[in-house]
């Protein structure tokens, strides 16, 4: 509760994040019934799912990407997400909801009082409904991935392409490449640098000897906005295909290739185990789109994605909340040792 001494002073300093995740922790926060709220934390949000619904509130944080300080900046990414998600996933996103502090003191959710911040609310998607779930579980429905690959497909045609040089996607590729050694190579995570190295070689090799198989994916047109995040457990499959969670708060990153990200989606079941998901949407979406995709160039972007997953995981370490954890180190090599199949493939080129 915020003191009525405090009342000249801006909400947003006075009133603290954790005071608003303990009271969005209760069941009584909600306008409709609730009887048990869950909340998860993640690096940029606090999701809180209370029994049909989901409440997603951002965080006040800055990065080098991200700048979400000011309850101005809050609003126009929970306006974005809703916006972007309603692409794949039109009936989830439900629109946004104010958290507000009323004449007493007390916040509310959806109150009359002085906004403090902003949520998304969403209907809540089952975790045994989606497609991380059932891979692990080994349930999966061939008839349900090829209507969520249908649902992709027809998305993919719907996007206008993005107009750029050729060998600007060539040359924004390598740019990325070598930001990802960078990182990679850091000390302070200890990775093994001789096979961050081989792998950094091959991505530089395939950019320079085959530039022309990239440049005609700029050519036909296949350089879009996509979702930006397509991984497992935003996708799913019952008892109809949405696809959730897009990358919302910067569009450059939703800006690539519609076969880098099918192929990130691949990676990220084949480290799962599972290689018959990403074949199924690949042939989902040449067979709606003809749009054929080279083998090899499928490799080189999931060698790519997997080198940029294995740093997004192991960042986590940098930061005092995680680094004890060690599933972070043990995360980032297993990506490492998939990209090494996905070079060993390149190299037989």
């Amino acid at each position: 509760m915020v003191k009525k001494t405090e009342a000249a002073l801006p909400v947003e300093l006075i009133l603290p994040l954790g005071e608003k995740v303990a009271f969005l922790k209760q069941p009584i926060a909600y306008s409709h019934a609730v009887s048990k709220v869950e909340a998860k934390e993640t690096h940029m949000s606090w999701v809180f799912l209370a029994n049909g619904f989901a409440y997603k509130l951002k965080k006040p944080v800055k990065y080098r990407f991200l700048d979400l300080c000011l309850l101005d900046a809050r609003l126009r990414n929970c306006k974005e997400e809703v916006r972007l998600n309603r692409r794949l996933a039109k009936d989830i996103y439900l629109g946004i909801v104010p958290l507000t502090i009323e004449e007493d003191g007390r916040l509310a959710l959806q109150g009359k009082g002085k906004i403090v911040d902003w949520l998304v609310r969403m209907k809540r998607l089952p975790e045994e409904n989606m497609l991380g779930y059932l891979i692990r579980q080994n349930t999966l429905s061939e008839d349900h991935l090829k209507r969520a690959a249908a649902l992709l497909a027809e998305f993919y045609k719907t996007l206008p392409c993005i107009i750029t040089a050729p060998g600007s996607h060539r040359e924004k590729l390598r740019g990325e490449i070598y930001t990802i050694y960078r990182e990679l190579a850091d000390p302070v995570y200890h990775l093994p640098t001789a096979l961050i190295g081989k792998l950094i070689s091959g991505l530089l090799r395939f950019l320079n000897d085959h530039a022309s198989l990239l440049d005609e994916r700029v050519v036909s047109g296949n350089i879009k906005e996509t979702h930006g995040d397509l991984r497992p457990e935003h996708i799913c499959l019952i008892p109809e295909p949405a696809i959730i969670d897009c990358l919302e708060f910067n569009r450059d990153l939703r800006i690539q290739d519609t076969a880098e990200e099918l192929s990130f989606l691949a990676m990220e079941c084949e480290i799962m185990g599972n290689s018959s998901v990403g074949k199924i949407f690949f042939e989902t979406y040449m067979s709606l789109t003809s749009d054929k995709i080279p083998e090899p160039l499928i490799n080189f972007y999931k060698l790519r994605k997997a080198c940029l997953r294995a740093f997004l995981v192991i960042r986590h370490i940098a930061e005092p909340a995680y680094r004890e954890d060690p599933k972070w180190v043990a995360t980032a090599n297993a990506y490492l040792q998939m990209a090494e199949q996905y070079n060993a493939r390149l190299a037989l080129l």
